[in-house]
């Protein structure tokens, strides 16, 4: 490891990243209510010792579940997890298992009221927990985002990064963004990279350029010889022509060696556009001499020639007899130098050292406005200096100023400060803090950016007024229209939706099957539904239109897909749906093909994927013991593949959750592994009818997505509590339910998405937090 880099990890690392913390997730789907005072002992624990006590007690505790632990009702809230998923499989009838006895549905009903209002209810009309964000380090996107607006730099230097962990669906998360030693290596190394490419140690136009072996010109007596050398044995020349961009000082290098013979020492004229510029002597025989001389040129093309001037052979001489002229290279650099004009382009260098000026505060004058916008806050006299302190040593060890500045910008993108997004609030009272204008810019900014604030924010802060409801309404206006919301379209949906999966192979239609299916079209699938969602979000358009918006987005290979014609080219371009059995995103062949497998549909995949990720109720795990499809008896594969899977959910450990898997899944049959529309499925006609366990029924998908706008509160919570997961770095718990509820509120009277972006913003866990200090913070 090099000095600098030991610096700078010396000086990094000084804090450790948070642990992983377990959050609690909304389980009701509306906003719930008061209900009648129930005794815990008398009414709710018999129901769990009757029904739950064979698998579940002190001397058996399947999965570690023991209803022992949980004699009073305050130990069954210290392990509100474990209760969540005890509530979803009483809910859904999973539990008690089928083969056992069961308890009347008014029971049922009563302890899952129960359970709703003693883990999630939260009394709106008192100040409520605000939670608290693991304090975070940047994710590889926002990494990559916030060196480009920081520093101006155009590549991906977290590319080398290890994959960022995921939490509650988004890779943003506090609680799981560790910092393992390999990321460390890769942030020095990265920090490398960006500091190169931003602070020029050479002119713009600096070349540096080579002319070797064939690559000369010659004139004269001049042939080759082994090792790339020209060999001059009588009076030669060899000429390099540059092509030079910018006027400046360069230096020329000139490598030769040489025959010695005779009284003399060869002698060899450097040319420079047919001017003279030296004549030297090459020393020793044999021996590589290097020489270099600077010169001052205009931008265009250079001529640099060496000529052998005293060529001797003595046939008679007593030792050797031949003097000859060796020249293996001819070399040009520069500019060597950069005039005030180009360094105004880069600040970090806009000031040099003097005889007046130090370097110590060149650096402090060139880090003063960088510096806060790097850690994004206020900085000290006293941090810039510390900074500068890095400048300062590597001057010390002989490194030129612009290398310096690139060590002190090393340091600071290494420094914790850079690297973890921290947040700075202040006291309002019963365990509560409010992010400072700063942070609240920050926090902005990565959500919708996820980058750094830009200056209008930074100014904002800087008045204190981003705060105002009228300033925050119209920055967060601004920041949507800006080109680096594409951000939050690609991050958000390419997570929500599981678009990401499109690029693993754990999405692999069978090629035998679908020869059609190639990277191409893949590709093509993914940025429909981009485009989709880019367009509820640019055109600010009902959040609704995500479930039943009538267009898309195709090229010729999509719309060959979808069986639409007099479409040609790669140019996406937006297509109203007419007659076509399409609605919303749920219909694109992105999300048709990632929830099938290669060779076959599932409707319970895609049940599945609308239940997590529209409805937000995602069903428990399957058990272990259950077969697949696959491991069916063989007689039942002369059945329709329905017919299979209706069978495969007689088994009572299924029954409760595929009812209803199976019944969204269905709908969507008329639609094959890779999204085509079909009316057979082989042999067999499709059957897309359905029935939910609600009673609705449904055939085909327009039906099903008429079901499920029905629905549309329970898609307005899901994607609420979704987007606001996105937006605080932290999964959506019970005490923000009434943050939830006041936002959906608002989306009855202005659905579109910016006026869902603007409520999160507004909402408190976006603007506040639980306060490290006290715990005193009223909960009914």
């Amino acid at each position: 490891m090099s000095v600098h880099f030991a610096l700078l990890f010396a000086f990094a690392f000084g804090i450790g990243a948070g642990s992983f913390q377990s959050s609690t997730c909304l389980a009701a789907d509306s906003p719930l209510q008061p209900i009648a005072e129930r005794d815990f002992k008398a009414e709710i624990l018999p129901f769990f010792q009757t029904y739950c006590s064979d698998c579940h007690s002190s001397g058996y505790q399947e999965g570690d579940f023991g209803l022992h632990r949980y004699a009073e009702e305050e130990a069954l809230k210290q392990d509100r997890g474990i209760w969540t998923k005890v509530l979803h499989l009483v809910k859904l009838g999973a539990m008690p298992p089928s083969e056992v006895d069961q308890p009347n549905e008014e029971d049922r009903k009563k302890v899952v009221e129960w359970l709703e209002h003693q883990l999630f209810y939260v009394d709106c009309s008192q100040q409520h927990e605000p939670g608290r964000v693991t304090v975070r380090r940047l994710n590889r996107l926002e990494y990559d985002n916030t060196v480009r607006d920081l520093l101006g730099v155009d590549f991906h230097p977290s590319d080398d990064f290890p994959s960022d962990d995921v939490g509650y669906g988004f890779d943003n998360i506090g609680d799981v963004l560790s910092v393992p030693p390999l990321l460390i290596e890769k942030y020095l190394n990265a920090a490398e990279q960006v500091v190169e490419q931003a602070i020029p140690t050479h002119h713009p136009d600096y070349v540096f350029v080579e002319m070797t072996g064939d690559r000369l010109k010659k004139e004269g007596s001049v042939n080759g010889s082994d090792g790339g050398w020209k060999v001059m044995p009588s009076r030669g020349t060899v000429i390099a022509e540059f092509d030079l961009k910018a006027p400046g000082r360069y230096q020329i290098l000139i490598e030769a060696k040489a025959d010695q013979a005779g009284s003399d020492q060869a002698k060899m004229e450097i040319h420079v556009d047919e001017k003279s510029l030296r004549t030297v002597e090459i020393e020793g025989h044999r021996k590589s001499n290097d020489f270099s001389f600077e010169i001052r040129s205009r931008a265009g093309k250079k001529v640099v020639s060496a000529t052998f001037l005293n060529d001797f052979y003595d046939a008679e001489a007593d030792g050797r007899k031949d003097r000859n002229l060796y020249v293996r290279n001819i070399t040009i650099e520069g500019p060597l130098d950069m005039n005030a004009d180009i360094r105004k382009d880069y600040p970090l260098i806009g000031t040099m050292p003097s005889r007046s000026r130090s370097v110590r505060q060149a650096a402090t004058e060139n880090l003063r406005d960088f510096l806060p916008r790097a850690f994004r806050r206020p900085v000290t006299t006293a941090e810039i200096q510390r900074y500068a302190e890095f400048a300062q040593l590597a001057t010390d060890r002989n490194e030129g100023f612009e290398r310096a500045m690139q060590i002190a910008v090393q340091a600071v993108l290494v420094s914790p400060e850079f690297l973890f997004r921290v947040e700075s609030s202040e006291q309002i009272g019963n365990g509560v803090e409010q992010l400072d204008d700063y942070a609240l810019a920050s926090r902005l900014s990565y959500f919708l950016w996820s980058s750094l604030p830009d200056d209008e924010l930074f100014e904002l802060a800087k008045q204190k007024r981003l705060r105002d409801p009228n300033v925050l309404k119209k920055q967060t206006e601004r920041m949507l229209k800006d080109p680096k919301s594409k951000a939050l379209i690609e991050s958000f949906s390419g997570q929500w939706l599981g678009l990401r999966r499109l690029a693993t192979d754990e999405v692999a239609p069978d090629p035998k099957l679908f020869p059609e299916f190639d990277e191409q079209l893949r590709s093509d699938m993914w940025k429909e539904t981009e485009l989709f969602f880019g367009a509820v979000v640019n055109e600010n358009r009902s959040i609704y239109d995500l479930l039943n918006g009538r267009y898309t987005f195709l090229n010729e290979r999509l719309a060959k897909l979808y069986g639409i014609e007099g479409i040609q080219g790669e140019d996406f371009r937006k297509v109203q749906f007419k007659n076509e059995p399409r609605l919303g995103v749920l219909t694109n062949p992105s999300i048709l093909t990632l929830t099938s497998y290669p060779n076959r549909t599932s409707p319970v995949k895609r049940g599945q994927w609308v239940l997590e990720n529209l409805l937000n109720d995602p069903p428990p795990d399957p058990p272990p013991s259950v077969p697949t499809l696959e491991e069916a008896a063989p007689e039942n594969l002369k059945l329709s593949f329905r017919e299979q899977l209706e069978l495969h959910r007689q088994d009572p450990g299924c029954a409760s959750c595929h009812v209803l898997m199976d019944g969204i899944g269905f709908g969507l049959e008329n639609f094959d592994p890779i999204g085509r529309w079909r009316t057979k499925d082989g042999e067999f006609p499709v059957d897309a009818s359905g029935e939910l366990p609600s009673g609705e029924s449904f055939r085909g998908p327009e039906e099903l997505v008429g079901i499920l706008n029905r629905r549309k509160e329970q898609f307005g919570r899901c994607l609420t509590e979704k987007l606001l997961t996105y937006a605080i770095g932290r999964g959506v718990e019970y005490y923000d339910r009434c943050a939830v509820d006041e936002i959906l509120n608002q989306l009855e009277e202005d659905d579109r998405f910016s006026a869902l972006v603007l409520q999160i913003v507004k909402s408190t866990p976006f603007q506040m937090r639980r306060s490290t200090t006290t715990q005193t913070i009223t909960r009914k």
